[in-house]
């Protein structure tokens, strides 16, 4: 028998599997005489539906996949419009300032002997505002000073030689911080005040330039060709050069060949109000004083 069942030894196992799943079955239809199935019966299957079930976890996988592919539109949206929002506005358009300007400023004489700041101011006050003030309100209006920094030093009225021909400092005229506070004080704030004037030294003949370029003029401080006679006055302020001859241009238009326009308030033998020059006469001697009109939100500082 041994020898027989060594030779036939898968024959064997598998009739006795065969008859083991046999006795099962039948265990299994009769049952245990509670009516429960047998418990050797249910370890024996249980495993099969453990078996062929798939893990917990596929779907946890099939959950996380499905919500980032499915994003709201709108948050899609949202990370491709903000970059289009910025790159509209950063490409802002730049004005291109002109190379060479003539600003529409009148000619405005001066009316008294020494009162050619005052004419200045008018000139300039009826290019930014389309009118100005009489020069008779202008004159009332600046203070009087003995330090044309502060104000009108002498009377515009008189004249700046005495009966002998000698120089009279005490007839004189007003620098640019003067002339700058009386722009603002009587004309550009009681206007409304959109426009500041503002006073400095120092200044460049392209900042000169880029002023009219950019539509505003300037009032600049000149004498007559040559070399003026100069006195340094005592004030309760300190000591002031005085310039013999002291006058005002108002710079009015730049040309591509590098010349200025300018409007000269004192009346001219030929009626030539407007020049066209390279240079301000003995503007060195003023230290370069300017007036400059700006936008009210400038953030330009005035200089005594």
């Amino acid at each position: 028998m041994i020898p027989w069942l060594r030779r036939n030894a898968g024959l064997a196992l598998g009739t006795i599997v065969l008859l083991s799943a046999v006795a099962l079955d039948l265990v299994a239809k009769q049952g245990p005489p509670g009516g429960g199935r047998s418990v050797i019966a249910l370890r024996f299957l249980a495993p099969s539906p453990t078996a062929t079930s798939s893990p917990a976890a596929a779907p946890t996988f099939t959950l996380t996949a499905s919500a980032s592919a499915t994003l709201p539109p709108t948050a899609t949206h949202t990370q491709t419009s903000t970059p289009t929002r910025t790159s509209t506005a950063t490409p802002a358009p730049t004005p291109t300032r002109p190379e060479e300007r003539t600003l529409a400023v009148p000619v405005f004489l001066q009316e008294l002997p020494l009162s050619c700041e005052f004419a200045g101011i008018r000139m300039v006050s009826a290019a930014l505002l389309g009118a100005s003030p009489d020069e008779e309100e202008l004159v009332a209006c600046m203070p009087r000073n003995p330090n044309p920094y502060l104000g009108f030093r002498g009377d515009p009225a008189g004249y700046s030689r005495l009966e002998d021909g000698t120089i009279n400092w005490d007839n004189y005229g007003a620098y640019a911080p003067a002339v700058a506070e009386s722009l603002n004080n009587c004309v550009l704030l009681p206007a409304g005040g959109e426009y500041e004037a503002q006073a400095h030294r120092d200044v460049t003949y392209q900042q000169v330039a880029d002023s009219v370029l950019d539509g505003y003029p300037v009032i600049v401080w000149v004498t007559k060709r040559g070399e003026p006679a100069r006195f340094v006055a005592d004030t309760p302020d300190g000591p002031v050069p005085l310039i013999f001859g002291e006058h005002v241009w108002v710079v009015a238009g730049y040309h591509l060949d590098g010349t200025f326009e300018v409007h000269d308030p004192y009346p001219q033998k030929n009626g030539e109000q407007t020049l066209r020059v390279h240079s301000f006469p003995n503007w060195d001697l003023f230290d370069r004083m300017a007036v400059f009109l700006k936008p009210r939100t400038s953030d330009l500082e005035v200089d005594r």
